[in-house]
């Protein structure tokens, strides 16, 4: 069995080091909130004006939305509702989303190398809009960062990403954005750092079958001869033994299945890039067979009404309260409906099915 290796960070700065400190029990909790305290006197957020929604638009053919910074959760099944076929999902979290900054196009291309290539392209200008998720304590962000937040008038955020989004689809710094940004049945390109495995070798890494089993010495997983010959050296992109995983890859035309809006967790078919825990972009998918038609746009307006918080503390917090709003897509079971019933005629065919893999599994012994 192979076994999965984490990338480690050498971080040495003051937050790191009050991360150690906190990891290993050396400090209490009076001590880092008195710590927090220090740092959000120094460090104040600045205090704004409540965020008017921005109005209802139409969503052209060239608009382009923001898209959400999501945490992997991990993977679960649902389950068709007419034939009861299995579906396995991908659970994604978006806790905390909210705008931190635009750039726009002309200031994007004028201090940025990737913002000449970007800003302004055949479907007109572009600007850059990044979003946080995560709201966290600043006492865990290095100073650079907390004056970054305080000049946008965010709270600190413990993950980041940006998005290209067009110039009718733009939202002022601050504005929280909602699960429901996406549609349920609608498709997504989720971006993300595959699996960190470390150091591997050639068989494992690009799948090479190894030495010949007969005649061979301590020698059977490695790479072999790597071409010494004619230049004598070793040409770039050589396949050899290195670093695995943990690279950018992006999945796109993945379905919105299901929604918990009182969670803020999207259910998308199939599998996305990373482990769980890791961070992942979404947004809408730009194929012309897979393009949402008509999505909220700029994005979801309306807001989860918040209860009182003595009523959210009597509250008995069990799985029917959480997923007691979820919306789900038409061809997904929903479990508070009645069980699928199959008729004799579906259970001809799944017999005759039984008897069709019985006789390919004679034929394969």
């Amino acid at each position: 069995m192979q076994l999965r290796f984490r990338r480690r960070s050498n971080d040495t700065s003051l937050t790191g080091r009050v991360y150690e400190l906190v990891k290993s029990g050396a400090i209490d909790a009076a001590t880092l909130q008195r710590m927090s305290a220090a740092v959000h006197r120094k460090t104040p957020i600045k205090s704004v004006e409540p965020i008017p929604p921005p109005e209802a638009g139409e969503f052209g053919e060239n608009s382009r939305r923001v898209g959400l910074v999501g945490i992997k959760l991990g993977m679960m099944p649902q389950w068709e509702a007419k034939t009861g076929k299995r579906v396995l999902c991908t659970l994604i979290h978006v806790p905390d989303n909210q705008i931190v900054q635009v750039l726009d196009p002309e200031t994007w291309y004028r201090d940025s190398i990737v913002g000449k290539r970007k800003a302004y392209g055949r479907y007109g200008p572009h600007h850059r809009v990044t979003v946080g998720a995560q709201n966290i304590d600043p006492v865990f962000l290095d100073p650079k960062w907390q004056v970054y937040f305080k000049k946008h008038g965010v709270p600190a955020k413990e993950h980041i990403g940006s998005f290209l989004v067009s110039s009718d689809a733009v939202l002022p710094e601050g504005f929280r954005l909602d699960a429901r940004h996406f549609n349920v049945g609608q498709f997504v390109n989720v971006s993300g750092r595959t699996i960190d495995w470390g150091f591997q070798g050639g068989m494992h890494r690009w799948g090479m079958r190894g030495l010949p089993d007969r005649r061979t010495t301590k020698a059977h997983r490695r790479i072999g001869s790597i071409g010494s010959c004619g230049d004598a050296r070793v040409w770039p992109g050589k396949r050899m033994p290195g670093h695995m995983g943990y690279e950018w890859r992006q999945v796109s035309g993945l379905e919105v299945v299901r929604i918990n809006p009182l969670e803020s967790v999207i259910y998308v078919k199939g599998s996305v890039p990373g482990d769980a825990q890791e961070k992942l972009l979404i947004n809408d998918c730009l194929h012309e067979d897979k393009r949402v038609k008509n999505p909220p746009f700029p994005t979801y307006l309306e807001t989860i009404p918040e209860e009182d918080e003595e009523a959210e503390s009597k509250q008995v917090v069990n799985a029917a309260n959480l997923t007691s709003a979820d919306i789900y897509h038409e061809k997904i079971f929903r479990f508070d409906s009645p069980s699928i019933v199959f008729t004799a005629a579906d259970e001809k065919q799944s017999a005759a099915r039984d008897k069709m893999r019985a006789k390919i599994a004679k034929v394969k012994k």
